[in-house]
């Protein structure tokens, strides 16, 4: 991998003093699914749940698609390669209060954050239970974000793109006005304020004047999947680029308000250029596009079956299908497993199940990283 601007890296970048096994690989769990962007494991369950993109969430059953568990394809609008159901996220008490929500974007475009309820072990979700938390208009049909993760405080954190086009030419990224280019973080539990959400108590902006008080990190492009180091409580992002650089960004637990810098900057590299804010933070990785041109983000592993990858956060490139991890501790140069896990390209997402194995999603298939 060619150094970057904030950490060298060494030219072959495969096995070093922090490197993961080179006896990595894959299993195959489920195969035969359309357009999958998701896989997750709900709490006090054992089935693995699929999320296609066209609106359909479906269990693994012997290593096919089972029926239908959630089908909401006639709300769900697909017409641009980025848009569709984007996002799943279980509440941790799911086990006793059936409550989950979706990330999706409706046929006008609009992004949806929508509550559904469920009994634990139904074979079916009613759609008729859908309640909208959140709606928020989107300008393009690209760079709409849609993971949705629930953090240790109990709190859902909801991943919103710039609003797309190219190079956000309005700037939401950066203006607090706005919950483009954001994380947010909500409370889906109450309502207040006429929202179908609370603002939680700790939100860096709320009470400031124009400001939108549900926003936790800002400065995003397009992050594409963020999720929690289960031991930590740190949210890491992998945030898709422009023409030039992918970047990882993380904020430690409990780090609000920080500004991952679109779209001043791209990565480490100028992009409209400008004085460094007081917020601004680099990201802890980055690649160029002659590495590959649009990041997937992970998880850090913190399975018992892979012990090389213990404490380190894996991510991949969708077009390219080289992969990495970097340690999540101590972010340093990162070790490429390209070549331990067999580049896969198309990676459209990573998956953890309840035990902290991590699955690769791709094309139709997913996979378990196993050793």
């Amino acid at each position: 991998m060619r150094p970057s601007a904030v950490i060298a890296i060494a030219a072959s970048c495969l096995l070093g003093a922090t490197a993961t096994a080179s006896a990595l690989g894959q299993r195959t769990v489920g195969r035969g699914f359309a357009s999958p962007v998701g896989m997750v494991q709900a709490p006090g369950e054992s089935r693995l749940l699929v999320v296609e993109r066209r609106g359909v969430v479906r269990p693994v059953v012997r290593g096919r698609p089972g029926a239908p568990w959630l089908d909401i394809r006639g709300r769900v609008g697909t017409g641009g390669l980025e848009q569709g159901l984007l996002g799943i996220a279980f509440r941790p008490d799911f086990a006793r209060s059936g409550r989950f929500y979706v990330n999706y974007t409706d046929r006008s475009g609009t992004t949806r954050v929508v509550e559904f309820r469920a009994r634990p072990g139904a074979r079916r979700v009613s759609a008729r239970t859908a309640r909208t938390v959140l709606s928020q208009r989107q300008p393009f049909a690209n760079h709409n974000g849609g993971a949705l993760a629930f953090g240790p405080d109990r709190m859902l954190y909801v991943a919103l793109g710039d609003g797309g086009s190219a190079g956000d030419p309005r700037g939401y990224a950066a203006s607090t006005r706005s919950l483009l280019g954001k994380v947010l973080r909500i409370d889906p539990s109450r309502r207040s304020g006429g929202r179908g959400y609370a603002i939680p108590a700790g939100n860096p902006f709320a009470g400031q004047s124009g400001a939108r008080p549900e926003i936790w990190l800002l400065g995003l492009r397009n992050p594409w999947r963020m999720s929690f180091d289960r031991s930590t409580g740190d949210l890491w992002i992998g945030d898709v680029g422009q023409n030039a650089r992918e970047e990882v960004d993380v904020a430690r637990a409990g780090q609000s308000g920080l500004d991952f810098g679109w779209n001043r900057r791209e990565g480490t590299a100028d992009f409209e250029g400008g004085a460094r804010t007081a917020r601004e933070t680099a990201p802890v990785a980055e690649y160029t596009h002659d590495e590959g041109c649009s990041i997937t983000g992970g998880y850090v592993y913190r399975g018992r079956a892979v012990p090389a990858l213990a404490g380190r956060y894996i991510y991949a490139d969708w077009c390219s299908g080289r992969s990495w991890t970097i340690d999540a501790a101590a972010p340093g140069a990162p070790t490429e497993i390209t070549r331990d896990l067999g580049a896969v390209k198309g990676v459209t997402s990573f998956g953890e199940d309840r035990a902290g194995n991590v699955y690769v999603v791709a094309g139709s298939t997913i996979r378990r990283i196993t050793r």
